[in-house]
């Protein structure tokens, strides 16, 4: 909902204004504010008017137009309407007007649009400034020509003259926040940044049609634009009074880069007159870089080509002529081919499949997945045949559109045989295995249609059999599985990288964290020379990044998240939410939760949903930012909120042997149920998650499962950690050995040297929760100067992680008046649930659940159940 709109990003021009308007008696009291239409002097000014001087003094609001600008005192009207016919007396009487009987000082008067004012009411304004008979702040447009009498106010040093700029991005996101009420997707706010660039006018005309229009939606908490707008009347007007006096063939210029831009000189040249793009570029309707050689051709601004560009018949031959042009230069940059295959479907030419088929390729190349499908879908329609549909099938398949790609490949399937239909098992089982997460189908696949003599058709066999290991937690087999493969450097780019998928993340569940950065490397190089893979850059980056966490190297981990932002900065955005700016998101909430940034984390996980959408598409990134809502939310101490993220993943077990992220799944699990106040339930989780990770023999998140129990107060974990110790690279698990054996001794000191390792490599949140329970050590000894000092270490480190509220938290910071029993069953009671139920979720008797409430009433006198949910909650 669209709510008032605030005035945003301009403290330190009202500042400026303020000391201006408070100015001694030495000189005029006022300002000039100047700035391009639409940048929000008169907002400015209008605040500046009502808030400067005296509460009683006296106000005038003077707005200048171009229809009254031929009437002597036209702006004045409404201040004296009844003249004598000498004009320096028709001014006296116009100042006598505004000032009447007040002294110096009480009155202000605000200009607006000051350039448009005729002469006699310039000279007015004048004088009421140099006689210093009033406050007064003055509106001018910048580019325009003001008249003498207003030019010499700020020329002459009688008044500053501030020019306004327009917003920053982090102005308007600030600002789209305010007035929508919610959060605002940081690549939105970006793209509205850039297409108003930054203009406030602009932006509240924009903002307002396409939420009307249901085009800028909330969607999972997060307000998302589709970035595609449709100019209202009200703004279109706007705009086309930049191009009003333009000439016919400047207006062609427009034109040309209304279809596409940049474009270079040359070939503007070719459509346009060469002439009209000096005369363009003179009336402020284009930008040209010259330091390109050839040098380009821009818009001045977004908007002017939302008001050019139309499908009509000449715009469509527009865009014939520039393909045609640009196909000339031979280029072999995949932009340039992408460009031209745009260029060429929306045009007056005949469809290509052969272009449209590299573009299909290149735009994958380029991370534009969303396009790769279109241009690949109008290939078919083209006549294209198998090649399109098989090109279409990747672009949905690494779109995680996993139950669209299985629909075209099943038809495909039962249409095909021989060599294509193998090609096409191929495809099935790597969208099975990886994307929906059905092994037991990709197996099948595998096993029914790949024949044993099929040397080539093998190896890809055995780099998904590499990857359907990862999938269902089996990490030895599928680094032993990979790493031959590997070994044999396969011709087949895409079972290369597929094996180095399966290998990345499985060395780091077994928590062979340093073997992994050379072989991610090799996969990124892969990816640099081979354009069947280069799309995959960014999937293995997050999977690079990701096989750091249950070792806790964050360290490491960070530094490929960044450098998934440095090397995507470039990649161009072509009409959909770029990929690799999704997958950065993605990642970042990621280090986020990793590193106790809960609020951050949230932010970050919540635009990976909205990034996803609600249908099928997105499978892994979807699953994954759910888990981390409700992980983070569970840290938060949000009950109803980490239930609400959770309970849909509860409903993706589509596979039970899919187990390969169980482990993730029981950390939010146990989380959520911790901030429930079932924490004992909470540590049966992750005792039981833990034996599983054991079993199937992944070290590293049997480490992170060990660890979070002992953040919930489990004393049994330390035999089993100072095992894992030994075997587990990363900083994790000797901090979590640490923490154990210091929680099962009762050792304080102890517990806070265990919170200083894990804030040293990054994890905060363990690090409040073993500075809390060393709190609770101290406090046993009497040691009160030992509790304080680590009590402000986590009041520190609360505040770090963003509000983190655990439940090792909960109870060095609030008095308990109970035991952990009785705290965890009135918490459960304060949900709502019946003792029934209470006695279900804790594995207990229901008679035990009622021995303990009794208990507890007779602990705090309290007479019913609303009573001792009201004392637990602090009434």
């Amino acid at each position: 909902m669209i709510r008032q709109w605030p005035l945003v990003g301009r403290s330190e021009e009202l500042a400026v204004i303020a000391e201006a308007t408070r100015a001694g008696a030495q000189r005029a009291r006022g300002i000039v504010l100047s700035g391009s239409a639409g940048v929000g002097k008169t907002r400015v000014a209008r605040d500046a008017v009502a808030g400067c001087g005296p509460r009683n003094a006296r106000r005038h609001w003077i707005i200048g137009t171009a229809s009254a600008r031929s009437v002597p005192l036209g702006a004045f009207a409404d201040i004296a309407s009844d003249f004598g016919p000498d004009p320096l007396r028709r001014v006296r009487e116009v100042i006598d007007g505004l000032i009447g009987a007040t002294r110096d000082g009480e009155v202000i008067v605000g200009v607006d649009d000051a350039h448009l004012l005729d002469d006699l009411s310039a000279f007015t304004v004048h004088q009421l400034v140099t006689r210093r008979l009033a406050t007064v702040i003055l509106t001018i447009r910048s580019g325009e020509q003001p008249p003498d009498a207003i030019t010499a106010i700020w020329k002459d040093h009688h008044l500053p003259n501030l020019e306004l700029q327009p917003l920053s991005l982090p102005e308007i996101k600030d600002l789209v926040e305010q007035v929508l009420g919610g959060p605002v997707h940081s690549l939105c706010a970006r793209r509205l940044w850039q297409y108003t660039e930054g203009n406030a006018l602009y932006l509240r005309h924009l903002l307002d049609d396409e939420v009307k229009a249901g085009r800028m939606a909330q969607r999972s908490g997060v307000w998302l634009w589709d970035g595609q707008p449709r100019l209202s009347p009200t703004l279109a007007e706007f705009v086309e009074t930049r191009i009003a006096r333009a000439p016919r063939p400047v207006r062609d210029v427009l034109d040309a880069l209304a279809v596409t831009e940049p474009l270079d000189t040359d070939v503007l040249a070719a459509v346009a007159d060469p002439d009209a793009l000096v005369e363009a570029e003179s009336l402020g309707l284009v930008r040209i870089d010259s330091r390109a050689r050839p040098a380009t051709v821009r818009l001045a601004h977004p908007m002017l080509g939302e008001v050019r560009r139309t499908n009509s018949l000449r715009m469509r031959r527009l865009r014939g002529r520039i393909a045609t042009e640009l196909a000339r230069r031979s280029e072999t940059d995949p932009r340039e081919l992408v460009r031209r295959a745009v260029l060429t479907v929306d045009s007056d030419l005949a469809p290509d499949p052969a272009l449209l088929n590299a573009a299909t390729w290149a735009a994958m190349q380029l991370l534009d997945l969303t396009l790769a499908e279109t241009l690949a879908e109008r290939a078919v329609t083209a006549g294209s045949g198998i090649e399109a549909k098989l090109t279409h099938v990747m672009a949905l398949t690494w779109q995680e559109r996993g139950q669209d790609a299985e629909a075209v490949l099943a038809e495909l399937a039962d249409q095909t045989s021989g060599p294509l239909r193998v090609q096409i098992a191929l495809l099935r089982a790597l969208n099975f295995a990886v994307i929906l997460g059905q092994t037991t189908s990709a197996e099948r696949e595998l096993d029914e249609e790949v024949p044993a003599e099929d040397d080539a058709a093998q190896v890809l066999a055995s780099a998904l059999r590499a990857l359907i290991d990862v999938v269902r937690g089996h990490a030895g087999s599928a680094v032993e599985r990979a790493s031959t493969i590997l070994a044999g450097t396969p011709a087949n780019d895409l079972a290369q990288m597929l094996s180095i998928f399966a290998l990345v993340q499985a060395l780091g569940e077994l928590g062979r964290i340093d073997e992994v950065e050379s072989v991610a490397n090799s996969g990124y190089r892969l990816a640099d020379r081979s354009a069947e893979v280069s799309h995959l850059r960014v999937p293995l980056a997050f999977l690079h990044a990701y096989a750091f966490r249950p070792a806790g190297a964050l360290t490491q981990s960070d530094a490929t998240i960044a450098s998934i932002r440095r090397d995507t900065l470039d990649v161009p955005f072509e009409g959909s939410w770029h990929v690799a700016e999704s997958w950065h998101a993605f990642v970042a909430g990621l280090s986020a939760m990793n590193r106790g940034s809960l609020v951050e984390a949230r932010r970050l996980s919540q635009e990976s949903l909205a990034d996803v959408g609600s249908d099928h598409g997105g499978r892994m990134r979807k699953r994954f930012a759910r888990l981390w809502l409700a992980t983070v939310a569970g840290m938060a101490g949000e009950a109803a909120d980490a239930r609400r993220e959770f309970t849909p993943i509860q409903r993706w077990d589509a596979d039970p042997d899919a187990r390969g992220w169980h482990a993730e799944r029981s950390i939010a699990q146990a989380w959520v149920c911790a901030a429930e106040g079932a924490v004992s339930q909470a540590v049966s989780i992750m005792r039981d998650a833990a034996n599983q990770e054991r079993r199937l023999g992944r070290p590293a998140w049997e480490v992170l499962l060990l660890q979070t129990a002992t953040q919930f107060g489990d004393h049994t974990t330390a035999p089993r950690l100072a095992e894992l110790a030994d075997h587990v690279q990363g900083p994790r698990a000797p901090a979590a050995a640490a923490h154990a054996a210091a929680l099962a001794a009762g050792n304080g000191d102890e517990l806070v040297g265990a919170s200083r390792q894990y804030e040293a490599f990054g994890d905060r949140v363990a690090a409040a929760d073993a500075a809390a329970q060393a709190v609770l050590a101290y406090r046993r000894a009497g040691l009160r100067g030992a509790a304080m000092n680590a009590s402000a270490t986590i009041q520190r480190l609360a505040t770090e992680c963003q509000g983190a509220q655990t439940p090792a938290l909960r109870a060095a910071t609030t008095p308990q008046k109970f035991t952990d029993r009785q705290h965890e069953i009135i918490s459960l009671a304060a949900q709502g649930l019946s003792n029934k139920e209470i006695a279900d979720r804790l594995a207990m008797s229901k008679r035990s659940v009622e021995g303990h409430l009794f208990r507890a009433s007779q602990r705090v006198a309290a007479n019913t159940r609303e009573q001792l949910i009201s004392i637990l909650n602090g009434g």
